[in-house]
């Protein structure tokens, strides 16, 4: 059954994004929406500081088998949770792709009338202060629905 609405689940298949599905399925299945998850293959040219580094074909191709692998793992998880009549309330999908985060999201939100975004915040304080410095606030200020950071 598929619902109007979507929540969109951010993962980079940590255990925190795994706390962040949990609760993202949750939400999903109280408030009648679908579940989308989305893990983004960075492409490496952006966010290495050297010129001579490029991602290369096959290195992305490798990344995105990773995690059409990982997220078809984390789909049957969260599907084994629930008792068959509840699968059949929500539309589990997955998708992958390239870029960087705050386009990315966007993007996601208006294409697939996204209800709320989770994603996990990394406990890390180095990870999560350059996180939080750079792309949650532009996300939290123009993705146009509520944004939950799961610790």
């Amino acid at each position: 059954m598929a619902n109007t609405q979507t929540v969109l689940l951010l993962s980079d298949f940590s255990k925190i994004a795994d706390r962040a599905a949990d609760l993202a399925l949750e939400l999903a299945l109280n408030n009648c929406k679908d579940l989308l998850i989305y893990n983004s293959i960075v492409l490496i040219e952006a966010y290495i500081l050297t010129d001579e580094r490029r991602s290369q074909a096959n290195e992305i191709n490798q990344r995105t088998s990773k995690s059409i692998v990982y997220s078809k793992k984390l789909i049957d998880r969260l599907k084994f949770k629930l008792s068959i009549d509840r699968q059949a309330q929500i539309q589990i999908t997955a998708q992958e792709g390239t870029g960087g985060p705050v386009e990315t999201i966007l993007n996601l939100v208006t294409e697939n009338n996204i209800w709320m975004v989770v994603m996990g915040n990394h406990d890390d304080l180095q990870m999560s202060n350059r996180y939080l410095d750079s792309n949650v606030p532009l996300v939290m200020n123009n993705c146009g629905c509520p944004l939950l950071l799961v610790p």
